[in-house]
């Protein structure tokens, strides 16, 4: 965190007075200079330029939406929830960019109206004048564009300059949480905007999160620099808050394993040894009030070393969270009983209450322990990865789907048509090609291909037997031509050059 200015206002402000791209040209002059007041002296969504300072050009709101999805209440609807928080103000901002005025207004004035009467927890108490700042000012936005009056919304706000250190610090949180959504260039914004509200440790948090993206992106096995780990430190060190000592959890866990890969044997276990003294000081923690705990921080226990979890703890946190009807809660036990129990059984049940919520994931992991339970040639897993293609109309997840039967016919049915079939297909989709290549590269099989799938182990296997194929087979003229531009298509993938890509995979919270 160091070598960072400290000045949070600089922070605030050095996004808020780009080009006007989030005021819809043909207002009138009144209306628009209503527009870039509201912008340049109040803290809305619109005032951070995020499509233009990020420059993403990709649509996020089914991804946005479904992490809304995943975020588990637990009883807790009149509960303000800061992940909830700012990933509304994220769909409400791209409905608005996407000229869905009415909308982004319906949706926005839901959440003004909400926090009027919601309760905030201790942690969020102080911070709750800046977000009903951010969401009336953005609410006043979206209803000048629409001729609502929205003075006296504005009326109502805190002004930035009567904002204390703490409630400036959680601003720069909120922006660095959406930024964050806009990998990469976006990445490297919130990173500079969570540096500046680390003056408090609930935003440590985010920058820890942000740090390892960042990191990651120039070097993917660099270990956590010096200012991670002290981050991490003086969480371990000062917080009581179970929640709060998950990331630092991993940050150790992390620099542990590149210790390790890189054969510092001795770093390795020191950092080890820091993860788990974390993960025991946070497993007291929770013990103490298992009841009232956050369902997400007993779902990170479950993945904790498992000899630091008794049978009995377990027991607990998988009675208080099969009762929650969340897919992502069924999806982490069900995974719990696949990795760690190696009940299939069990581990089917849970996947399959995922699947029945939705969830793609657990249709997936369903499909995993169903080659674990039977042979893959006795269960149709063509079939059933085909009706998932139909419930699943996102380009992200077909590729997905289509990625898994190819590997199906490049280590278990040997048929030439099919495998050309879903090549295509797995091409056709509309999603980038730096994409495709790269799910390619690191993909995990759902079954045993006889071997491990080292990264790249899929795609070169799968380029040889293509070649093969067209080269070895007799095909009529319409399927030539066919297969031919196929091959050339998936040529060009095959010679792209994804550290040279702004893709990033790693929007997800």
């Amino acid at each position: 965190m160091a070598g960072h200015s400290s000045n949070l206002s600089d922070a605030m402000g050095a996004l808020s007075v780009a080009d006007d791209h989030s005021i819809e040209p043909g207002l009138d002059d009144n209306i628009q200079a209503q527009l870039r007041k509201i912008k340049n002296d109040f803290e809305s969504v619109f005032s951070w330029d995020i499509i233009q300072s990020s420059e993403f050009d990709q649509n996020i709101i089914d991804k946005v939406q479904e992490n809304l999805e995943m975020i588990i209440m637990d009883g807790k609807d009149d509960e303000f929830n800061f992940s909830r928080f700012y990933l509304q103000l994220t769909t409400i901002y791209e409905h608005y960019m996407s000229k869905r005025y009415m909308e982004s207004y319906l949706e926005i004035e839901t959440m003004v109206t909400f926090m009027e009467t919601c309760k905030f927890d201790e942690s969020n108490q102080q911070y709750s004048d800046a977000y009903h700042h951010i969401a009336r000012a953005t609410k006043a936005f979206i209803a000048s564009t629409l001729k609502i009056d929205s003075k006296k919304l504005l009326s109502d706000v805190k002004p930035i300059n009567n904002f204390n250190e703490a409630e400036k610090a959680a601003i720069c949180a909120v922006k660095a949480s959406i930024f964050m959504l806009y990998p990469p260039n976006g990445n490297y914004i919130a990173l500079e905007l969570a540096s500046q509200a680390c003056t408090e440790p609930e935003w440590i948090i985010i920058w820890l999160k942000v740090k390892k993206r960042v990191r990651h992106r120039d070097e993917p096995y660099k270990i956590p620099g010096d200012d991670e780990i002290g981050a991490a430190l003086k969480l371990y060190d000062t917080q009581s808050k179970p929640e709060l000592l998950i990331q630092a959890y991993q940050t150790f866990k992390e620099t542990g394993f590149i210790n390790k890969i890189n054969n510092n044997h001795r770093k390795s276990q020191h950092f080890y040894k820091l993860s788990s003294a974390i993960a025991k000081k946070t497993i007291d923690l929770v013990k103490k009030n298992m009841d009232k705990q956050n369902p997400v921080l007993l779902m990170h226990c479950l993945h904790y070393p498992k000899y630091l979890l008794s049978q009995e703890f377990i027991d607990n946190i998988i009675t208080r969270l099969t009762n929650i009807k969340n897919s992502c809660v069924h999806l982490t036990i069900g995974r719990y009983y696949l990795d760690r129990e190696k009940d299939y059984q069990k581990a089917k049940t849970y996947f399959s209450r995922g699947m029945v919520y939705g969830n793609f994931d657990s249709s997936l992991q369903l499909i995993k322990v169903e080659c674990l339970l039977q042979s893959v040639d006795k269960f149709p897993y063509v079939q059933t990865l085909n009706d998932l293609y139909d419930v699943f109309p996102s380009p992200n997840k077909r590729v997905n789907i289509l990625m898994h039967i190819l590997i199906y016919y490049n280590y278990c049915e040997k048929n030439p048509k099919e495998m050309m079939h879903y090549l295509k297909f797995y091409i056709d989709q509309d999603i980038a090609d730096v994409i495709k290549k790269r799910k390619l590269m690191f993909v995990r099989s759902l079954f045993n291909v006889g071997r491990f799938l080292e990264p790249n182990d899929f795609l070169n296997d799968l380029s040889t037997n293509v070649k093969e194929l067209i080269n070895n087979n007799k095909w009529n003229e319409e399927e030539k031509k066919i297969i031919e531009n196929t091959f050339d298509r998936f040529n060009k993938i095959l010679q792209l050059n994804i550290q040279d890509n702004n893709f990033d995979d790693d929007n997800k919270l």
